[in-house]
């Protein structure tokens, strides 16, 4: 691939050679991504020594004539624009051991994010959660198909030209190699890959210390004389808002995140949590095929809540199936703690907004926005992984108001939390608005962004008559304020001998015409033939007419060119380690359990040397030997689930009845008549004595967090745990909560009677126990059976609630 970086376009040249087989004439199909809102401006194809060029045509028209130049012999080439954005390539009737070479011309607008830029080149599309058919609208032909065994090589020179070339460059993705041409002007540093690069991951350029200005490029329209096509850019200044923070944050914990993506999402929540300030409020919650809340409704940031937050961060693992984000993003909104308005929230405070750290991998595309759309809510992403859907997350960001970042495996989480922090934090506007100057009317104009925010750059596209002259100004009004204000504003300047520029300006026009809710298809298919674009409503196509001794005999035999896995992909793997495939030893092993996930309930869980949570496959630079073998194999154990046998223990609370166990969203364990239950069957040598002990039997880890954040306030673990124990497993209370799932008036006469002199060996002639034993008396007062009460789910002491 070659590219070029300068001012607020980056414009790339894609080559592709794909080989056929010696034995038949094949017909290849080859579906690739673009980066998200590039515009393909033309394509070149090379078969042999011969270079052949095509047009771009009505859909239906392409498709006809592609499959009649298969049918007659000939060799056809189809390039099409998939329902997802994915592009598909089909190389029709290529002879045996003929090798097409097909370059792509692209172009994308330069996007000045929190004062830094990051340029992604996406080279693979992950496996995606659903029916790519009924979900996302591809043909059988457009789905990609992944193979574990493919290996194919990415090259890379990219120029940064002007002004980007002096600033921080770096790959979080590649090592680089770079070098400075050029002086003055002319100055351009030239990056390429260190070493060989392969389709397994995204390529990321980030460029930081940034100097960005607001500026307007006009360009004179290729098709229309006269007619030009602008490209405003801002670059806003809006303060940061007075009113505190209230987020949801909902983590995908689907088997996709499974490795270095999951170890990523670690790394972000548990940076997110610790910027929480105090007073701001936030709820936590993940998602696969079900849906897990920690907390009933938002915690207000305090000690215990951050605590809290981060041990829930720190134990997260992929383990709940598929991706059923619609669902998610439904349950997590509906959390209490106001669905419009942050609790408390006086005049101009923001309603509560949603952080999603996610891959999207997911089909189900329209649906998902459009659900987030119609839940009123603006949607924050950070996108993690080595190559997620990044188009799936910026729509999804875009089109509720909010914003999106990425983290690629081994990139620092911080900045990216920073920056998130700082749109969440800003000023909201209640409008937007561009004022042109005087007498300058476009014929067409994209529409402003739901929100803008410090640092991240404004784009507009608009096409006008005529040339204007002047200065272009970005105004905004904010929340309960009267009078617009300035947020930027650019001299409208001459973009000579620009033909992109008009196209992409086309390009905006026609997804503006489609996304309308009457789509004025008819005019987007005239613009499209007319500039040459490719779209949904147009495909390219070029037929070369072979001699009759060259045609084949039958028609050629489908191939579809598989896609290599995403490094780190399901646990695949880490970045770390894959560079050639090569296949390493797999471990399984017991493992420490985790609270509140399945490895806690079945007692076994995969792991390789502690790094990975999945089964894995290595890609490394070297092969393994009989040393590495028996360093890294361990011993199959056998799983726990299985040496229990069948027969459950009898004396464990039944999980089938809700009165003893509870599993809902925001717990999964114990209720207080269960603990007492087990309790009472279990001798007092059997009890636990540790909060690990404790989320062995079962107990909920918001009971936990409770005891270690609230209760203890410094005290020792072995003297919390002790108190709690002993109030638990007082007779009277288990009687109590076992008729009519407890008395208020049998539990109030009970906490009379669990004073300090009741307590455990370990309490004995300790005063530490007083006042714990004290605020377990109050504890025990608003126990039911089935639910353990609000001030364990909202990490506050009971006693100062009911004070």
């Amino acid at each position: 691939m070659k590219a070029a970086c300068a001012a607020r376009c980056s414009r790339r040249t894609s080559s592709s050679a794909l080989r056929t087989p010696s034995i038949a004439h094949v017909e290849l199909v080859y579906t690739f991504p673009l980066p998200w809102a590039a515009v393909l401006l033309g394509v070149e194809v090379q078969i042999g020594d011969r270079r052949l060029s095509g047009a771009v045509v009505e859909k239906k028209q392409a498709e006809q004539g592609y499959e009649d130049a298969i049918a007659e012999g000939n060799t056809a080439i189809l390039l099409e624009q998939n329902f997802d954005d994915s592009y598909t390539l089909n190389l029709g009737n290529l002879a045996p051991g003929e090798t097409c070479v097909v370059r792509l011309r692209y172009a994308q607008v330069v996007q000045f994010e929190q004062h830094g830029l990051r340029l992604v080149v996406p080279t693979v599309i992950a496996p995606r959660y659903g029916d790519p058919v009924a979900d996302a609208g591809l043909k059988p032909h457009q789905v990609v198909e992944h193979d574990l065994m493919v290996s194919y090589p990415f090259e890379l020179s990219l120029r940064v030209e002007g002004a980007l070339a002096r600033a921080r460059i770096g790959s979080p993705s590649h090592p680089l190699s770079m070098r400075l041409e050029g002086e003055g002007e002319t100055t351009a540093m030239v990056v390429s890959l260190a070493r060989g690069g392969r389709l397994d991951r995204d390529f990321i350029l980030v460029l930081d210390e940034v100097v960005q200005d607001s500026l307007a490029l006009c360009a004179q329209d290729t098709v229309q004389p006269g007619a030009v096509s602008v490209l405003a850019s801002f670059c806003p200044r809006v303060p940061a808002s007075a009113h505190p923070l209230a987020v949801k944050i909902l983590v995908d914990c689907s088997g996709s995140m499974q490795g270095d993506s999951i170890a990523a999402a670690r790394r972000a929540l548990q940076a997110i949590v610790a910027g929480l300030r105090e007073g701001e409020r936030f709820s936590l919650s993940r998602f696969g095929s079900t849906v897990e809340h920690r907390s009933r409704a938002l915690w207000r940031t305090s000690p215990a809540t951050r605590l809290a937050g981060q041990r829930w961060a720190a134990q997260l693992q992929a383990d709940l199936g598929g991706t059923e984000m619609e669902k998610a993003l439904d349950s997590t909104l509906a959390l209490a703690g106001d669905a419009s308005v942050s609790p408390g929230a006086g005049e101009g405070a923001a309603p509560v907004d949603l952080l999603l750290i996610t891959d999207g991998q997911i089909h189900a595309i329209e649906r998902t926005v459009a659900k987030a759309r119609a839940l009123g809510h603006r949607v924050f992403v950070v996108g993690i992984g080595s190559a997620p859907a990044e188009g799936v997350l910026r729509r999804l960001a875009d089109e509720t108001g909010g914003a999106c970042d990425f983290v690629a495996p081994g990139e620092a989480v911080e900045p990216a939390v920073l920056r998130m922090f700082a749109r969440l934090r800003s000023q909201r506007m209640a409008s937007l608005d561009l004022v042109w100057p005087a007498g300058a009317k476009p014929v067409w104009m994209s529409a402003l962004p739901g929100s803008v925010f410090d640092g991240d750059a404004v784009t507009v596209w608009a096409r006008f008559a005529q040339v204007p002259d002047g200065t272009v100004r970005l105004v905004g009004t904010r929340a309960h304020a009267e009078a617009p204000e300035s947020l930027g504003e650019a001299s409208l300047t001459a973009a000579e001998h620009d033909s992109a520029l008009s196209r992409m300006a086309v390009a905006a026009q026609i997804e503006t015409l489609l996304a309308a809710e009457v789509a004025h298809s008819r005019q987007a298919l005239e613009l499209a033939v007319a500039y040459q674009l490719v779209s949904p409503l147009t495909h390219f196509l070029l037929v070369e007419t072979r001699a009759e001794a060259d045609k084949p005999a039958d028609m050629p035999d489908l191939v579809k060119v598989p896609s290599m896995l995403p490094a780190g992909f399901g646990g695949l793997g880490s970045l770390d380690f894959c560079v050639d495939p090569c296949m390493a030893p797999l471990t399984v092993n017991e493992a420490p359990e985790h609270y509140g996930s399945p490895a806690a309930v079945s007692g076994a869980y995969f792991d390789f040397e502690d790094a990975f949570d999945a089964p894995v496959v290595l890609r490394s630079g070297r092969r393994s030997d009989r040393r590495d073998t028996l360093k890294k194999a361990g011993n199959y154990d056998i799983p726990a689930f299985l040496r229990r046998g069948s027969n459950q223990d009898a004396r464990q609370p039944p999980r089938d009845d809700p009165r003893y166990w509870r599993a809902e969203p925001h717990y999964t364990g114990l209720t207080p008549l269960g603990l007492t239950q087990w309790l009472h069957s279990h001798p007092q040598a059997e009890w636990p004595q540790s909060y690990a002990e404790l989320s062995r039997i079962g107990v909920g880890p918001a009971v936990l967090d409770w005891l270690k954040f609230v209760l203890a306030e410094g005290e020792g673990e072995a003297l919390v745990v002790a108190s709690f124990i002993q109030a638990m497993a007082q007779r009277d209370l288990h009687e109590a909560l076992l008729s009519d799932t407890g008395t208020l008036g049998q539990l109030k006469a009970l906490a009379k009677r669990v004073a300090p002199g009741a307590t455990l060996k370990v309490m004995q002639d300790d005063p530490a126990a007083e006042p714990i034993v004290a605020r377990l008396q109050v504890f025990v007062c608003t126990l039911r059976a089935e639910r353990w009460p609000n001030c364990v789910f909202d990490l506050r002491d009971e006693v100062t609630a009911l004070g």
